[in-house]
């Protein structure tokens, strides 16, 4: 039972009920809770589990507050004295919430007296990630995973009160250090020589060559089937280790897939392992043919080929190596496309593939195998991996520490009183897979001075500010400089001190939190607004501003705001904002049932947030208006996503805005089916989890969780029940009614969406009922799932209003502008400030939503607001 009408508040109290704590309460409120509340509230009846005459008035304690606040958000709301009861005339309830109102905030006024709203943070594992890419120029060093998981509270990983500190922190903070330092650090007197290597997936020790001889790969050549290479039919090929001793597989053939990745197979381009981490320039030449048994024909249309990039491990060897898709690229029928990207390669990374918009086809058990198969397939020729690219050396990442000085030999005889730097060679760990060849470099070669502490000074006046990410005092550098003199006297060479100072800094607490002053003065501000839009440290501009200390101006404040929305970097918001705030980061924390949902896969699941952070992104640049949260006649959509919503005419794997037909029931957040699918579980889906999203991250009214004692509701797969059926027993039960009545609607008319976001008028079951026609599932989808009883999309709001489906509920949510726009607010405000705006910020968000609707009411107008706010730039 969720959010107990904690206070199905008072309706009649005898002074003597009341706690002893309560004897500074007002005449005027004692007697107002003794008439209209304590019946229901009172230590025996005790409705709701809240007992009012046990509760005192020593607001500084936690849990007293936090009564207060309900108490008087639920006579505020009016729905407090319940409906059945006679509604207290404004005359005698005004007084009671003026004085709540008004101690409420002198409490928590008194509370944050000594220590500001926002309690010292650090920074999150993502923001840590970004700030040491920008300030070595690395912009693809992967540092999150050698950190430990954040915590999360008010549905942020950015809050104070999730960002704890221990020894286990500490230690991995030195391990990332140490592991940037390595990167950043360079240990050659040139660069790299640029190799151009061209890989196919048949290279030697990927699956491709086993799956040709298996029938789910094929070998292509000039658009037909290879001639040298017959593709698999009932006679079986030889064994690969012959066909490798023939060469079979290094003729340059283009590979035709049919089965995608699964759990036990893998395409990797094999043929260039990375040995040196930097930029890569990739390009490769994909295409889509029909296979019928031998012969090639055009396709059914423009399929989709998945670009990976490939996280080796152990030895390499093998597949199921960690990835992560670097984007989705058009495979057209029949017309070899070219598709080139620059994409940052960390050491043993390689190239993968996926055929992702195929069906799950497995020839290896079909009789007569790729010769008695006629379907999709897609065809890639090569591809060409080109780097390290290096547009100046030593690169950004070693002047950034330092600067112009040279790099020279190291040779011991010349200095027989000083060690040579530790040296963990790329040559020695790469793990020997592919074409491209490592370049050892004979000799140990390091930076060099000739008057080593005036250019470490020198080096740390500019590095431990970009670092610090605002002046550091000549005291504080002469520390680090203090470092450095320490381990030259200890006979360490330059380049081992200066490392030492550099590790010690990105290790200090200077670095890993943030500073904000009680009220932000510039350099604060740049940082709070960095971090907000670009989840990282203030650039170059934002800097000089500071310095100059115009930024806190409305004027220079608002241009650096449009600014930063059109950089680059401001897409580390949208991913970042939207996977907390919608919950987009746990869209895998289930995974569909495969008899249920046969037509999921990873790729509708990565379109899924595609689609919401591109649209997204969309309000955002077009600043469109508030209501766009819950409805729309437009969708940000790509072939798979159109196909799966119903929608004709979309075409490929790229996203774009599509209008939406008179009729169509999608539009908005809520009918995305990202929203849909992490408000479901891998079975069934509940208006209970669908409305508490609604209500906690769009209309900002949280439900509390359910009592320990109150059992979860266990779906009938079967098809014998509807959710609506099994949740009567709670919304029939008083205790759990009042919080059902609130959750439940908004998940009602949500039901007419399955777990994965398709639209539905029946429930699908694995047992009763009539058998499910295919409709837009892939033909290659084996289909076992019955259609069970109809959806009842239709419910009623607390207020009485009814509504018989989705779009009715959404016309509702949008004209309530006000409270959208108040949400987003306290959202972007809990995200950027590291707090949940609290009790006494409720009338300066209201100011906030009151100018945005002064501007248009769009979302960018908000977001201006926000950050012009006093609650944005103050701690």
């Amino acid at each position: 039972m969720r959010n107990l009408p904690l206070l199905f508040l008072l309706s009649a109290l005898s002074p003597a009920a009341f706690a002893a704590g309560t004897a500074d309460l007002p005449a005027t409120a004692r007697t107002f809770l003794e008439n209209r509340c304590l019946d229901c509230h009172d230590s025996d009846t005790k409705k709701g589990d809240f007992d009012l005459s046990a509760l005192k008035t020593d607001f500084t304690h936690a849990e007293t507050f936090a009564q207060w606040v309900k108490i008087h958000d639920r006579i505020a709301s009016g729905e407090m004295p319940p409906k059945k009861s006679e509604r207290p005339p404004a005359a005698e309830m005004q007084p009671v919430l003026a004085w709540m109102k008004t101690t409420l905030t002198q409490a928590e006024e008194t509370r944050q007296a000594g220590t500001g709203r926002t309690a010292l943070r650090r920074l999150t594992r993502s923001e840590y990630e970004s700030t040491v890419r920008d300030l070595f120029d690395m912009p693809g060093i992967a540092l999150q995973a050698m950190l430990p998981p954040d915590g999360t509270a008010h549905g942020f990983d950015k809050n104070s009160e999730a960002l704890s500190i221990s020894h286990v922190n500490l230690a991995k903070y030195m391990e990332a250090a140490d592991h940037a330092l390595d990167l950043a650090i360079t240990t050659r007197p040139q660069a790299p020589t640029v190799q151009k290597v061209r890989t196919y997936l048949t290279d030697r020790g990927g699956q491709a060559p086993n799956l040709s001889m298996q029938g789910d790969v094929v070998l292509l050549r000039d658009g037909k089937a290879d001639p040298a290479y017959a593709p698999a039919g009932e006679i079986a090929h030889i064994d690969q280790g012959a066909h490798e001793a023939m060469g079979s597989f290094e003729t340059g053939s283009s590979v035709g897939v049919f089965r995608r990745e699964d759990e036990s197979v893998n395409y990797y381009f094999r043929g260039h392992t990375t040995v040196y981490p930097g930029r890569y320039r990739v390009r490769t030449s994909i295409w889509s043919f029909q296979w019928d048994k031998g012969q090639v024909l055009p396709a059914r249309g423009t399929e989709a080929a998945r670009l990976a990039v490939v996280q080796l491990t152990a030895d390499g060897r093998g597949g199921q190596h960690p990835n992560y898709t670097y984007g989705y690229l058009d495979a057209p029928s029949l017309k070899p496309t070219e598709h080139e990207v620059e994409v940052w390669l960390n050491h043993n990374e390689m190239m993968g593939f996926d055929a992702a918009s195929l069906a799950p086809v497995a020839n290896y058990n079909r009789k007569g195998r790729a010769m008695a198969f006629t379907g999709p397939g897609v065809a890639v020729d090569w591809m060409d991996v080109e780097g390290p690219l290096n547009d100046v050396w030593p690169p950004r990442s070693h002047r950034a520490i330092f600067g112009d000085l040279p790099i020279q030999e190291f040779v011991p005889k010349d200095h027989p009183e000083v060690r040579a730097p530790i040296r963990k060679p790329y040559e020695k760990s790469w793990l020997r897979l592919g074409k491209n060849t490592p370049e050892p470099v004979p000799g140990v070669w390091t930076v060099t001075s000739t008057q080593p502490l005036v250019d470490a000074d020198r080096l740390l006046a500019n590095f431990l500010p970009r670092a610090f990410r605002r002046p550091v005092s000549d005291g504080l550098r002469k520390r680090y400089l203090g470092l450095v003199e320490e381990r030259l006297k200890t006979g360490d060479c330059f380049e081992t001190a200066m490392r030492w100072a550099c590790r010690a800094a990105l290790c200090s607490p200077d670095f890993l939190f943030h500073y904000e002053p009680a009220k932000l003065d510039d350099f604060a501000l740049a940082n709070r607004l960095s971090y907000f839009l670009s989840n990282t440290a203030p650039d170059e501009q934002l800097t000089k501003l500071a310095t100059a200390g115009t930024l806190h101006e409305q004027k220079t404040l608002s241009t650096e705001i449009e600014r930063l929305l059109k950089d680059k970097r401001a897409e580390r918001f949208i991913e970042d904002f939207t996977g907390q705030w919608l919950k987009l980061r746990s869209i895998a924390a289930n995974d569909p049932d495969k008899k249920l949902y046969p037509e999921f896969s990873p790729y509708l699941q990565d379109s899924m947030i595609l689609e919401t952070r591109a649209y997204f992104r969309e309000m955002l640049v077009k600043n469109l208006d508030i209501t766009h949260l819950v409805r729309s006649e437009f969708a940000m959509l790509n072939e798979k996503l159109a196909v799966h919503y119903g929608i004709e005419g979309v075409v490929g794997p790229s996203i774009r805005r599509v209008a939406l037909p008179a009729d169509c029931q999608r539009g908005g957040l809520l009918t995305q089916a990202s929203i849909l699918k992490v408000t479901a579980n891998g079975t069934t889906t509940s208006p209970v989890p669908r409305g508490a999203f609604v209500m906690d991250r769009i209309l900002g009214h949280p439900p509390e969780p359910p009592p320990s004692s109150v059992p979860a509701v266990e779906p009938d797969v079967r098809g014998a029940a509807t959710i609506r059926e099994l949740l009567d027993k709670h919304r029939n039960d008083a205790t759990c009614a009042g919080c059902h009545a609130k959750i439940d609607p908004a998940g009602f008319a949500l039901e007419s969406y399955d777990v994965i976001g398709g639209f539905r008028t029946r429930y699908r079951s694995l047992d009763l009922g009539d058998t499910a026609p295919r409709g837009k599932i892939d033909p290659f989808i084996g289909i076992s799932f019955k259609l069970g009883p109809n959806v009842d999309a239709s419910g009623e709001l607390t207020d009485g209003r009814a509504f018989k489906d989705i779009r009715e509920l959404q016309a509702y949510l949008a004209a309530d502008r006000q409270t959208l726009l108040a949400n987003l607010a306290r959202q972007w405000l809990t995200y950027a400030t590291g707090r949940e705006p609290s009790f006494r910020d409720r009338e300066a968000i209201a100011v906030i939503v009151i100018a945005a609707e002064k501007r248009g009411g769009g979302i960018r107008d908000l977001l201006h607001e926000v950050i012009q706010s006093d609650l944005f730039q103050t701690r």
